[in-house]
């Protein structure tokens, strides 16, 4: 028989068995299909926050920002800057997040608030500054004048002559349109982008004599990388002078968690993948029995019967791969929606790579023809006596070299299951933020060996649980009970893959379902313990990071009925790989917020004022902090060091990993004064209904902001917390 005639034999065992074939192929379908869109979201996502940090660093070949992170620094550093050899020309900015405050007539009677990244630019160099491109009108040149991105003043309704409103710290403040502005490479999502003349930034944010950052451009023929080099030398450690390239590097690496938590649900799919089709490919082959014998008998060779089998896992695999990519192409759309639904943020095309394309085929075709690899060798030991066999005898029948493989497979799974579940016990107990890439993937491995090495040890469970719900299932359901308890023993592997496939999926919803109700009730509990306020106020668009000063609460502290209130101003520092989440608290944070002392007394808090912190617990375990230790924050004015008074043991805020410094020392060290949440204590006995009129009267000025009560705000986390949480229910599915 010709190898190109016997193949065709996996043609038509593939259209002889079209049910089977397609139930196997739906396996592929979806593991191919979750890789492809995982690895397309991926991608997407780094491509939306390069463009918005390339974007952010505008046309210039440096940005000079303050060194860790946010925050502000001296304007008089554009004059040393300019003034340096090498230097082209250079463009201060300020980048600061506002709102846009809209009459659109809402049926609640409130404006609409949408938000918006506004930078204070100097006319003659806001090109520069920005990277943003001018198609109408003209850049604002002094006074209340605004220039708004096209995209977000259509949407919006505006055109060049309108009044605006924008919001500020302060309040609400008019400014005029007076020119549209193009952001290269399209729109970015549904933030709107501004930019208004620097010395009314600075005033209306209360950032008088502070910019954000400036943008350099290199003389002609100067090397920017060296001119880069050069004037971090120059400016000193409180400053540094960064290429784009460089910051986008450095979001695509924070970037790599999430990435690999979706590639595990991707690599998940495929494992499950593969089960179905081993297992559909081992019935096929025990159906076949007698027809492979007879093959056998007719002169087909051992790797004739065994090539034809893969051939036909191939086909399967280029078939489930294919139409895995549509699916893929599809899901990810879907997942891009429900990224933007969960976190509030506009993700508007998607990003496809070959190489996206190319890694999900070659995948799903590899992991199907590994998983038909025994399969097709057993096929292949299919004798000619075996045509003249029974069916039932064959299903039954054992060589000793199953035999063996029966017996060394469970104590194989064992040893992998005792290996994977132990490390994962660890790594539960022990997690934080310090422990390394190559751990995190241990875990996955481990994870993986777990569910492997359990898959290899339930045919030994077959028998004794199959007669352990036999009565049960004869007692529900008769005749039929009977038969299936029957089938479920008599090919013990057949039913340990489906049992691993339902194993695979259940358990890690199981434990998702398990993880966030244990999450959310953390949540609940410090809440409950913790916060002691009646009223909080947050930025009305949940996505939004706009602040207030310290005007807002000390006008509602003088409403009627108020008794205390309390502010967090917060900032994130960054050195090198190591992250720092830094709170500012001010003095009547403890009359409204319990707080719990692992070590340190009560009077920690009132040495924050010296220029001492209070840290996180897991942050102290993690640097092996104590009182009296000393920490480090690099920021605007160079590194400072800061004395540990108190490890706090409820640290919601910081997920442990949190550093608390004073509100005044927050601002002298950092700059950072502005502050995204308000705590409202009422006095007791005070008519609370009454009490929200009257501070929903004061924040008639302020619309950019919304009063919850603290039921209210309970309500509103969890309910951002499930909405981020179906994201990853959806990939899950």
């Amino acid at each position: 028989m010709k190898l190109r005639r016997f193949s065709g034999l996996s043609f038509r065992n593939l259209r002889a068995r079209v049910q089977r074939t397609l139930l196997t192929a739906i396996g592929i379908v979806l593991g191919v299909g979750i890789v492809f869109g995982v690895l397309t979201l991926s991608n997407t996502m780094s491509g939306t926050f390069e463009e918005l940090f390339t974007r952010a660093y505008g046309s210039a070949d440096l940005t000079v920002t303050a060194a860790g992170g946010s925050g502000g620094f001296d304007q008089k550093a554009v004059e040393e800057v300019r003034g340096y050899g090498g230097v082209g020309s250079a463009a201060p900015r300020y980048s600061l997040s506002s709102s846009l405050i809209l009459d659109t007539g809402q049926k609640n009677g409130l404006p609409e608030v949408r938000s918006m990244r506004l930078f204070g630019v100097e006319p003659r160099s806001a090109k520069l500054a920005t990277g943003f491109e001018l198609t109408e009108g003209h850049f604002p040149r002094s006074g209340k004048e605004l220039t708004l991105d096209g995209g977000s003043a259509k949407r919006s309704g505006l055109r060049i002559g309108d009044r605006v409103t924008v919001g500020t710290p302060e309040g609400p403040k008019e400014l005029r349109l007076v020119g549209l502005l193009r952001i290269p490479g399209g729109s970015f999502g549904g933030l709107a982008f501004g930019m208004a003349p620097l010395p009314f930034a600075q005033k209306a944010f209360d950032k008088q004599g502070q910019i954000s950052g400036i943008a350099v451009e290199a003389a002609e023929g100067v090397s920017v990388s060296d001119l880069g080099e050069r004037l971090d030398r120059r400016l000193g450690e409180g400053l540094q002078a960064e290429r784009s390239e460089t910051r986008t590097q450095e979001i695509s690496g924070q970037l790599q968690g999430f990435k690999i938590a979706l590639l595990f649900f991707a690599g998940t799919s495929l494992f499950v993948g593969a089960f179905l089709v081993f297992n559909a490919l081992s019935m096929t082959i025990l159906e076949r029995t007698r027809e492979l014998g007879m093959l056998r008998a007719l002169g087909s060779t051992r790797a004739m019967i065994a090539r034809s089998v893969i051939v036909e896992a191939m086909l399967l695999g280029v078939i489930g791969s294919l139409l895995g990519v549509l699916f893929g192409y599809g899901m990810a759309r879907g997942l891009v929606y429900l990224f933007g639904r969960a976190f509030l943020f506009e993700i508007t095309s998607l990003v496809l790579s070959p190489f996206a394309l190319v890694s999900a085929i070659v995948v799903g075709i590899a992991v199907t023809v590994v998983a038909a690899l025994y399969p097709a060798m057993k096929a292949g030991r299919v004798s000619p006596v075996e045509a003249m066999r029974a069916r039932s005898a064959g299903a039954n029948a054992e060589t000793g070299h199953s035999r063996v493989i029966s017996l060394l497979a469970p104590v194989f799974g064992l040893a992998l299951a005792g290996a994977g579940i132990p490390w994962i016990y660890y790594l539960a107990k022990n997690l934080s933020a310090s422990l390394g890439g190559l751990v995190y993937a241990s875990g996955i491995a481990a994870i993986i060996a777990a569910f492997l090495g359990i898959s290899l040890v339930i045919p030994v469970l077959v028998r004794p649980l199959a007669a352990l719900f036999s009565p049960v299932l004869r007692l529900l359901f008769g005749v039929e009970g009977r038969m299936a308890a029957a089938n479920a023993t008599r090919n013990r592997g057949r039913t340990a893959l489906t049992a691993s496939a339902l194993m695979v999926g259940i358990s890690l919803v199981v434990a998702f379902s398990a993880l966030g109700g244990s999450l959310l009730g953390s949540i609940r509990d410090y809440l409950d313990g913790s916060l002691g306020s009646d009223y909080v106020v947050q930025p009305t668009q949940q996505n939004s990071d706009a602040g207030f000063s310290a005007e807002l609460p000390e006008k509602i502290g003088r409403v009627q009925g108020v008794e205390n209130t309390t502010s967090i101003v917060s900032t994130f520092r960054r050195e090198g790989k190591k992250v720092d989440a830094v709170f500012g608290l001010d003095q009547n944070y403890p009359g409204i917020f319990r707080v719990n002392y692992a070590a340190g007394g009560p009077d920690a808090f009132s040495r924050l004022k010296n220029g001492d912190a209070l840290v996180g617990k897991q942050l102290a375990k993690d640097r092996k902090l104590g009182v009296g230790s000393e920490i480090k924050l690099l920021g605007p004015k160079g590194r400072k060091k800061y004395r540990v008074e108190g490890i706090l043991k409820n640290d919601l805020l910081g997920g442990g990993m949190g550093i608390y410094l004073s509100q005044g020392i927050l601002a002298s060290d950092f700059n950072e004064t502005q502050s995204e949440f308000l705590a409202i204590k009422a006095r007791p006995g005070s008519d609370r209904e009454a009490l929200a009129h009257r501070i929903e009267a004061v924040l008639e000025d302020y619309p950019q902001f919304t009063l919850y009560s603290n039921a209210e705000w309970k309500a509103q986390i969890e309910s951002d917390f499930n909405r981020q949480y179906v994201f990853f229910y959806a990939i899950m599915g």
